[in-house]
Order: structure tokens, then C-alpha cells, then sequence
């Protein structure tokens, strides 16, 4: 170097030595947009080469195949280095896979997990590999193996989703018949019908699997009654067991009155004066040949309660089932509370049936609350509670805010217990603190003592969300990047344990919270200038061309359209890093131009 150069002594911070490390080549084109200095610690950390959990930052898919298990990466890969297999800085056209077996279609696919047999041994890799990335390159990861992913169910989802239940991967007609279960289909064969070859009802050939019309044994049977029990279907009578069993089917499936009970033993032309392809003569009602005894509400149609042709000792269900009738219908837990509970036997009969009261919960059930809630609507239990049961209650987040305490924001989604703790039945929900220092700590220390007089965490913290505080900013307005970024960048993170984050006394100059790229060239040599200078927060470049009139070297002439870094050369520090330096000791033009005129002149 020539004696007039002077060797300046810069200090820079490892941030700078970090960002102008150079590539060891370019990426792939499917990584073209992260091919720049900014972007390497997306895949790589300091002193580390790929580091795999930035890998997943962006292939999230495979995260999750990892995370289960499965797939070729997560039962081969796992915890493998990503660049085993893919090879980057190696150029845009290269492949960045470097797949098992040399090639795609080389890869022993029961590594993946689904062994590749039958049929599907012959069918290309991407036709059903059919998922395509953003770039448009094939995709891999989350390939669906059920056979309805990539052929059409012909039976329209009417059996198992497992087709393999019936068909096998070689052959799709050759199905077991043994294996299909008919009681998937419309039709389940039962009694006689089970015995039957399939070809008997599935006709063609060869046979057609299509469903069969069966909506009535008409469809495939002759009636031998020629039409006389119609509309009745044969099942009325009949069943697939044998057709010889009509008697006793007649007798359990009795059109009409029920034979239960008592009819059942009676003789069928004991009624069925005319035949018993006929109706009885007296009729078919109760009251043909009972005379009836209620003389209430009930009315005389009788097998609403006698259905089975019991006369006395009826079960309770009956009871249950007509209580709608009644002033008080039974619902919810009610309906299976023991008759007793209500209409004890210890009561007469006409005060045991009749003139029960029932006008308010309190008459029957005593109130666990200890009568906290008499002032609203005298403490009735209907307010919170259903007969569906005590738990879980009807009051919500409407029925909250005719409380002292109305639920907003984040309160929505608090569970009860959280405010009203204690064992369950909880049935006392008093809550005498309601501030939010109450129940919250203050993370910020006494940083903010006279604004918690001022309205408490409320004065700058909404209950929608914590992190969105109402923050005036105006003694240090956010322009540019700094509207931006993040609170913790500057004020750092609330951690627990640690201290509280710092709100106060935070630095306002730039070199309170930025590294000095320039070593320190324009503060420690005179007139020192800061960073806005040159600088806004709309970014760290200079948005126009630097105006050199300011420097003491105004460019002019043949000057105005040299670069930069013609003058302002990059410079290697003494501690290995380097910087573009900017303020130069020399303005002379012979200290950068040679004289062509001699020493002489």
C-alpha cells in the first residue's frame, strides 16, 4: 500500500460477518426465492451445517409424517440428516432429490409402508402420486393408500370402505362371495333366503350385482291368496323360516287387536264368525265385546293402555307414556323418576293421584344454594337448570351479563371453575374480587404503578387479547419498519421467572438497538453524524441516490457516474471481518490519479 493510506482499526459485530458469507453454489429452482444471504438461516445455524427442524418450518406435511411414523420418511428417515437425500447448492437445473435405488421408479415401495402387489406392481409411480407443489413439481408426502382414493366406488358407498373384504388387488371380478356380508346390502338373507344361490336372484350372465327389486316378496313370489290380505304384506303373516308357520306368525302379528295374553288362546273362530279370512262379525274394537269401565278422561279406547290385553297390573311405562295427558307431562329426568317418588303409597287415594302441586321446583326439591339466588325470581331453579338434569346448567354467557361481572373477550371462553373453583356439586358462586389484579399477576413489576390507579390492567389491556394493548406511543412515534415490529423486539420478552419486561427508559436512538454496520466510521472521527443522516425507518437502504454535496467531496463531471465502490472500497479488519469504507483521508486528485505530466510539473 502507498504511504498515504491509513490503516483504520474497524470494530464490526458478528451479525455483519454472518451476512456476507459466501454461497457455496446456487439452489435448486424450487428453492430459487430463499438463493440470497438474507435467507440461509433458514435452513442452516451458526457453526451447523442443514439443521432438519428448519427443514420442517416450510414442509410441514412431513412433520407430521415424522411426528406418526409413517410414510417412507418417518419409518426410514427419522432423525436422519435431510441432506442424505437431497442435495442443494448445486445448481437451478439439478434435482434435489437423490432417491433409494438410484432412480423413482427404483424405490423398494414397501419401505413406505404400503407393499406394492397384484395389479398395482405395474402402474407407474405418478399415477397416483398425482399431488403437485406450488412450483408444480410431483409431491409425495400424504398419498392416501384406500382404495377409494383412486377408483371409483361402483357400489356408491353402500358397503364396507374396505374393499379388500371382498376383492383382491389381482383380479377386481374374482371376489369371494363367502366373504360378502349381505347384511351390508338392502336385502339381508335370513331363514330360507340364506340357502338360496346367489344366480337365483341376480340374474344375467354373467350375473348382474346390481341391487335387486325386493321391496316386496310379491317381487319374486306369487301370492297364493290372490290378493285378498292386501295392502297387508305377506311378513304380516309370514316369515322366511318356513311358509307352513302362518298360524303361529297370524297369532304374534294379529292385524288390528293384538292376541296377546288372554286372546292369544283363544280360538280364531270364536271371533271370526264368517272364516277367518273375514272380519268378526261384532266387530274388531274393544268395545265390540268388552264393556267398558272408565268412566274418566281416558274414553273407551282401551288399547292405548291395554294394548297387551292386561286388565290390571300394568306396567309403570303405561303410566309414563300417558302422562302427557295429565297436568304435569313428564320430561326429562322426571320421566324416570319412580312413580313412588311422586305418588307415594303412604298417601290416600285421592290425594296420591290428584291436586298434586308442582307450580315451582322448591315444592318438590330443596335448594343447594342455600337461597344465594332468592333476589332473582325468587331463587327458581328454572333459570339455570332444566329438567334434563342439575348439570349441565343453562347459564351462559347472556344470562352472565345481567351479573356485576359481564363476560367479554377472553372471559367467553373461560371455564366456570376458573373464576368459581371449588369441588363439584359447585353450588356457590359468590365472587367477591372482581379487579383484574385479583386473579391476573402483573408481569410488568411497578413499571406502570400510577396507570394501575388509572383503571388497573384495563388502561392499556383489552379482554379480547392481551397482547393487543391500547398503547399511545406519541412520545416516540412508530413510522416505517418500526410500526412493524414486534413490542418484544425492543421491549423484550415477558418470561417466566425472569424479570419484567422493560417498558421504560428503553433506548430512542438508533444505536441504542442497532448494530453500527460501519465500524464506527462516522462517530469516532470528526463531525461525527448519527444514522438518520443517511438513514429512515422506512428501511436501512437509502431510498435515493446518496447526495454526496453534503461530503466534502461534491461529485462532478466524469465523477457522477463511477460506482461506489470505485472509491469506497470493502476492507478486511484486523479481526478477519470486513466493511465498505466511506470516509476516506484523501480529496486530491493525485491521491487516486497517477501524474501524466511527470514529477515535474
Amino acid at each position: 500500500m502507498k504511504a498515504w493510506l491509513v490503516i483504520v482499526a474497524l470494530v464490526v459485530m458478528p451479525r455483519v460477518a454472518a451476512a456476507q458469507l459466501l454461497s457455496p453454489g446456487p439452489l435448486v429452482q424450487g428453492h430459487a426465492g430463499i438463493d440470497n444471504d438474507n435467507d440461509c438461516s433458514k435452513c442452516h445455524e451458526s457453526g451447523k451445517q442443514v439443521v432438519p427442524r428448519l427443514c420442517l418450518d416450510c414442509h410441514k406435511d412431513l412433520s407430521s409424517e415424522l411426528g406418526a411414523g409413517r410414510g417412507l420418511h418417518g419409518m426410514q428417515y427419522k432423525g436422519k440428516p435431510c441432506e442424505e437425500c437431497h442435495v442443494e447448492h448445486v445448481g437451478r437445473n439439478a434435482k434435489l432429490i437423490r432417491w433409494p435405488g438410484g432412480a423413482m421408479e427404483k424405490l423398494d415401495h414397501k419401505l413406505t409402508g404400503y407393499v406394492l402387489d397384484g395389479s398395482h406392481v405395474s402402474v407407474t409411480c405418478l399415477k397416483c402420486h398425482t399431488k403437485t407443489s406450488p412450483g408444480g413439481k410431483s409431491q409425495f408426502v400424504g398419498t392416501p393408500n384406500a382404495c377409494a382414493s383412486c377408483h371409483k366406488d361402483p357400489h356408491a358407498g353402500k358397503f364396507t370402505a374396505d374393499c379388500k373384504k371382498c376383492h383382491g388387488v389381482t383380479q377386481w371380478q374374482a371376489f369371494e362371495r363367502k366373504a360378502f356380508d349381505h347384511a351390508l346390502a338392502k336385502f339381508p338373507l335370513t331363514g330360507k333366503h340364506a340357502d338360496v344361490q346367489c344366480e337365483k336372484c341376480h340374474l344375467g350372465t354373467p350375473p348382474k350385482w346390481k341391487p335387486v327389486e325386493s321391496g316386496t316378496c310379491e317381487a319374486c313370489h306369487q301370492d297364493p291368496h290372490k290378493g285378498q290380505f292386501r295392502p297387508k304384506p305377506c311378513t304380516g303373516c309370514h316369515d322366511t323360516k318356513s311358509w307352513e308357520g302362518a298360524t303361529e306368525a297370524v297369532r304374534s302379528n294379529h292385524p288390528k287387536l293384538s292376541l296377546a295374553n288372554g286372546h292369544f288362546k283363544v280360538d280364531c273362530k270364536t271371533c271370526h264368525d264368517r272364516g277367518n279370512d273375514k272380519p268378526p262379525s261384532k266387530g274388531s274394537t274393544c268395545e265390540s265385546c268388552h264393556k267398558p269401565v272408565h268412566l274418566a278422561r281416558f274414553g273407551n279406547d282401551c288399547k292405548s293402555c291395554h294394548a297387551s290385553i292386561k286388565w290390571t297390573g300394568l306396567p309403570e311405562s303405561v303410566g309414563r307414556d300417558h302422562h302427557g295427558a295429565t297436568r304435569y307431562p313428564l320430561a326429562g329426568k322426571h320421566g324416570s323418576v319412580d312413580c313412588e317418588g311422586c305418588h307415594p303409597k303412604s298417601k290416600p287415594s285421592a290425594q296420591r293421584w290428584k291436586n298434586l302441586k308442582f307450580s315451582a321446583c322448591a315444592t318438590c326439591h330443596a335448594d343447594p344454594h342455600k337461597g344465594e339466588f332468592t333476589a332473582k325470581s325468587s331463587g327458581e331453579c328454572a333459570q339455570c337448570h332444566s329438567v334434563a338434569g342439575f348439570s349441565p346448567t343453562t347459564f351462559g354467557i347472556a344470562q352472565h351479563a345481567t351479573t356485576k361481572f359481564a363476560l367479554d373477550g377472553k372471559h367467553d371462553a373461560t371455564p366456570c371453575s376458573g373464576c368459581h373453583p371449588g369441588a363439584r356439586p359447585r353450588v356457590s358462586f359468590l365472587v367477591g374480587k372482581q379487579q383484574c389484579a385479583d386473579c391476573h399477576a402483573n408481569p410488568h413489576g411497578e413499571q406502570f404503578a400510577k396507570e394501575m390507579t388509572q383503571g388497573g390492567c384495563a388502561h392499556c389491556h383489552a379482554t379480547l387479547d392481551w397482547h393487543q394493548a391500547k398503547i399511545d406511543h406519541s412520545t416516540w412515534p412508530l413510522t416505517g419498519v418500526h410500526a412493524r415490529t414486534a413490542c418484544a423486539a425492543c421491549h423484550g420478552e415477558q418470561k417466566k421467572g425472569a424479570e419484567p419486561a422493560a417498558y421504560r427508559g428503553v433506548p430512542r436512538n438508533c444505536e441504542g438497538c442497532h448494530d453500527d454496520i460501519h465500524a464506527g466510521q462516522f462517530r469516532q472521527t470528526q463531525p461525527a453524524k448519527d444514522c438518520k443522516t443517511c438513514h429512515d425507518p422506512e428501511s436501512f437502504e437509502i431510498a435515493t441516490k446518496f447526495d454526496h454535496s453534503k461530503t466534502r467531496y461534491p461529485l462532478e463531471g466524469k465523477h457522477t457516474a463511477l460506482a461506489c465502490a470505485k472509491c469506497h472500497m470493502t476492507e478486511t479488519l484486523r479481526n478477519g471481518t470486513t466493511s465498505v469504507r466511506w470516509r476516506l483521508g484523501y480529496i486530491q486528485c493525485k491521491d487516486c490519479h497517477a501524474n501524466p505530466h511527470g514529477e515535474g510539473r
